[in-house]
This record gives C-alpha cells, structure tokens and sequence, in this order.
C-alpha cells in the first residue's frame, strides 16, 4: 500500500507534456527528457525528467518536480539535474537506484 501511495505522490499525469527536450550523457549510456507538464503562471512550473538506456530505450527513471529554472545538465560520474533550484526530485544519480527503476516500470502500467 505504501508503495501505491509513494508512487501517486511522485508522479502526476503526464500525456499533456510539452516543449520537450533531450540530452545524452557525454558517456552515451544515458538519454535524459525534459518536459513541462504544468505552468500555472507562475515561477514554479511542473515538469517531467525521464532517463532512458540510450541503446535499449528502456526508461530507468521517470520524475515530476517543480523548478523556476529548468535547464538539463549531465553531471560528470553522478547523474543529470533538470533545474537549477526547484525541487530535489530534479536530480537523477546515475546508475538509477532500484527504487527509481520500480517507480518507472510501474509508471509505463498506468
């Protein structure tokens, strides 16, 4: 039950994502995906951060935060920030925990 209420928490519905963008890590594992998904008018919009395997096309991590800034970032050997300032959620340590991976599997079922 606790996990069905972390994942309604962390994630909210995302079909109307828009003014997508995508990174690959300079390693060329990682594909990284950042989406607005809400803006309210104000200077703290929803977004959606997604991390694929760049050869499978597998998601690994799928995210929602808020930012006032978004801006993709590949952080050499610990993963990819979505924002300057917003949100923790906008980090993805790289590899993907186990907990990020699950999150995401169950995400594609919904």
């Amino acid at each position: 039950m606790m996990f069905v209420v972390l994942l309604v928490a962390t994630h909210t519905d995302t079909k109307n994502a828009s003014e997508c963008i995508k990174s690959t890590s300079k390693n060329g594992r990682y594909i990284a995906e950042r989406c607005l998904l809400q803006w309210r008018g104000g200077n703290d919009p929803n977004y959606r951060g997604q991390v694929y395997d760049a050869v499978s096309g597998k998601l690994l991590v799928r995210r929602t935060f808020s930012t006032p800034v978004p801006e993709l970032i590949w952080l050499d050997g610990e993963g990819v920030s979505f924002s300057r300032g917003g949100d923790d959620a906008s980090f993805i340590k790289l590899p993907p925990s186990f907990y990020d991976r699950m999150i995401a599997r169950f995400s594609l079922r919904g």
